[in-house]
């Protein structure tokens, strides 16, 4: 299998992207891009339902 060594733009530390999965794809297309790691994805995420039930 293929992986790539990519580094987290908000936590800094680096992940790898394996073949296959959907972050590879977006890799694939565009090496120069910025990619977050899986935590910082799910912190992200939390984060923003958070925010949408406290307007609700």
């Amino acid at each position: 299998m293929i992986s790539y060594s990519v580094h987290c733009i908000f936590c800094k530390k680096t992940f790898e992207v394996v073949e296959g999965s959907k972050k590879y794809r977006l890799y694939k297309q565009n090496m120069e891009g910025k990619f977050s790691c899986e935590d910082c994805d799910r912190k992200i995420e939390l984060e923003s339902r958070k925010g949408l039930l406290g307007k609700l």
